[in-house]
C-alpha cells in the first residue's frame, strides 16, 4: 500500500495572507481597538481568525463538509491532553516569564509604574483571546504543522511557521506605532513562543485546544503586564523566553528535535 503525499502548504500559506490584506489596509485608516477595549492593539488584529478560515476553506475543498465538521471539532479536543501538568504550563507559562521580565526590569532601574492589575476584566480578556487563539492555532498547528513534512522535526516545523507567523504580525506591530527596535525584539519573542507552542502541542496529545489555551493566556499576560501591556518591554523579555526554550531543548528536546514520524 503507498502511502498518501503530503499535501502542499504553500497555497495556505498564500491564502491567510491573501485574506489579511484588507484587515492590514483597515488597520491604516480605521480608530485603534483601544477605542473599544482599554488595551493598545490595532483593528488588523481582527486578522486573527483567519488563520482558521483560511484552514477550512480548504479542507472543506479538499474533502468535504463532514471533514470541515470534523476539523472544527478539535477546537475543544481537550480529551487529547495527556494529564493535568501541560494545563499548568499551558496556564502559568506566560505569567511566570512576564513577572521574571517584570523583576529584571525592576532591578534594572527602568522606569515602571504601580501594578494595577484589573482582575475583574480577566475573564473577559481571557474568553476574548481564546477565542482568537482558537482562529490562530486551528490555522497554524491543526491544518499547517500537521501537514509538515514527517521527516522533518517539529522544531524544524515550529521555525518555519514561526518565521511565517512573524512576517504576518508585522504590519499590525508596525501599526502600535512602536520603535523599530521594540518591533525587531518582539519578533524574536514571537518566534520563540511558537516554539513553545509546538512544544506544547506535541507533547499535549496534538491538542488545538491547549494551543489554544496557551495562546489566549500569552496574550492576558501581555496586557495584564503593568499597565494593560503599556511598560512591557520585549528586549528583556526576550532572554526569558529564550532561557525557557533553551531548558526546554535540553530537559525534554527530544519531543522536538526528532523525525515526527
Amino acid at each position: 500500500m503507498s502511502m498518501s503525499q503530503p499535501r502542499p502548504l504553500l497555497p495556505y500559506f498564500w491564502l491567510v495572507f491573501a485574506l489579511s490584506i484588507p484587515f492590514w489596509v483597515l488597520g491604516y485608516f480605521a480608530d485603534s481597538l483601544s477605542d473599544l477595549i482599554p488595551i493598545d492593539l490595532p483593528v488588523s488584529a481582527l486578522m486573527a481568525f483567519l488563520p482558521a478560515t483560511a484552514a477550512l476553506i480548504l479542507v472543506w475543498r479538499e474533502d468535504g463538509r463532514a471533514a470541515a465538521r470534523d476539523f472544527l471539532k478539535r477546537s475543544f479536543d481537550y480529551r487529547r491532553i495527556p494529564g493535568a501538568g501541560w494545563y499548568a504550563v499551558a496556564l502559568l507559562f506566560m505569567p511566570v516569564t512576564l513577572f521574571l521580565a517584570w523583576f529584571a526590569m525592576t532591578l534594572a532601574g527602568a522606569p515602571l509604574p504601580e501594578p494595577h492589575l484589573p482582575f475583574i476584566a480577566l475573564p473577559v480578556f481571557f474568553v476574548m483571546f481564546f477565542a482568537a487563539g482558537l482562529g490562530e492555532e486551528l490555522g497554524w498547528q491543526a491544518f499547517a504543522f500537521d501537514r509538515m513534512p514527517e521527516r522533518w522535526s517539529a522544531l524544524t516545523a515550529a521555525l518555519i511557521i514561526g518565521i511565517i507567523w512573524v512576517v504576518w504580525h508585522l504590519i499590525p506591530y508596525f501599526q502600535l506605532d512602536r520603535g523599530i527596535d521594540w518591533i525587531a525584539w518582539h519578533c524574536g519573542v514571537t518566534l520563540l513562543l511558537r516554539i513553545v507552542t509546538v512544544w506544547l502541542y506535541v507533547n499535549g496529545g496534538r491538542s488545538v485546544f491547549i494551543a489554544a489555551l496557551f495562546h489566549a493566556m500569552s496574550n492576558v499576560a501581555f496586557f495584564m503586564f503593568p499597565n494593560y501591556g503599556s511598560h512591557y518591554d520585549p528586549a528583556y523579555f526576550f532572554w526569558i523566553v529564550a532561557a525557557a526554550v533553551g531548558a526546554i531543548l535540553l530537559l525534554g528536546g527530544s519531543s522536538l528535535t526528532r523525525a515526527r514520524r
